[in-house]
């Protein structure tokens, strides 16, 4: 078993693939119950409750003369700061082709509530299969993805990336107790091994919930939501759910992508690919399991399976 460093207490937490908050979805909604929210005070009229099944509670509805837009309540005060820090700091002044993202109309850290403008377009989980119309999705997301990646921030974290990867991956394991068979526990460890994949690697800005169904489509250009995870990580990070969803059941979409991402970067070899997929397969299936989402554990142990 690889030896776990010293870092702060929960350190693991930041890394959750489903939400920053380890806590069940019905333990969040009490902590700060709906009717806490005085939306006519902060001038949030015709709230409408969406998104139910996500780790942030969000009601659509009008802010005051901007129309219509969104109110996001965040589980922890880490997803509200990321989710603020990207929009505020990461995103104005850059110059995204044919991306949209939101604007922050309003910010309560006290409430960890956002409230953002809307972004035009429908789900593109909802889209037609028609193949010319992902294929330029595919290619401005890559486009985009290409854009954030070559932001210049200031990486905070208090580890290397070849130490933090593999005391994500343990901490996982420590946190899943019974959920995690030992077969699964060795075949994670074995593609992540000490960590020497990743050593000297740098972090560059990532969004962390990569994928079509944070994005959205308006018939000319894309659209991104859902910044909550948004830290500074290695670019894999966002690379992950797609290798092992949408690119794994329509494989040529993968190098549309990379045409919008201006080729295949060095990093994205299979190695890497494989130790970055065990670690969110790790904690799919323990976020899984006890929040009783049968279908992300499933996810999980596929992953580890291939």
């Amino acid at each position: 078993m690889p030896a776990i460093h010293s870092a702060p207490a929960n350190y693991w937490k930041q890394y959750l693939p489903c939400g920053d908050d380890y806590s069940s979805r019905e333990a969040r909604s009490i902590i700060i119950p709906a009717n806490s929210i005085q939306f006519e005070q902060i001038g949030f009229s015709s709230p409408d409750r969406i998104g139910a099944e996500g780790p942030c509670d969000v009601w659509q509805g009008q802010y005051r003369e901007s129309g219509s837009a969104f109110l996001k309540r965040f589980p922890s005060a880490r997803s509200w700061h990321q989710e603020k820090r990207a929009l505020e700091q990461w995103l104005p002044g850059l110059t995204i082709p044919g991306g949209t993202v939101p604007e922050i109309l309003h910010a309560d850290e006290k409430s960890r509530i956002l409230i953002l403008s809307q972004v035009a377009g429908i789900s593109v989980e909802e889209l037609t299969t028609d193949p010319s119309v992902m294929d330029a999705v595919m290619i401005q997301a890559g486009s985009f993805l290409l854009t954030l990646h070559q932001l210049s921030v200031e990486d905070t974290d208090s580890l290397p990336l070849n130490e933090a990867i593999v005391m994500r991956l343990e901490s996982w394991i420590q946190a899943g107790d019974d959920d995690l068979s030992e077969d699964e526990i060795a075949c994670a460890r074995q593609r992540v091994g000490d960590g020497s994949l990743f050593r000297d690697q740098p972090r560059v800005p990532c969004h962390n919930d990569f994928q079509p169904r944070n994005w959205l489509w308006d018939g000319d250009r894309i659209g991104i939501i859902d910044f909550e995870h948004a830290h500074a990580n290695h670019p894999a990070f966002d690379w992950i759910r797609m290798e092992t969803g949408i690119w794994k059941q329509q494989p040529r979409l993968r190098q549309r992508f990379i045409e919008g991402y201006r080729g295949e970067p060095p990093w994205a070899v299979d190695e890497v690919i494989s130790a970055i997929g065990a670690v969110h397969a790790v904690g799919c299936i323990v976020w899984g399991n006890r929040n009783g989402d049968v279908s992300f554990t499933a996810l999980g142990r596929s992953i580890l399976t291939d």
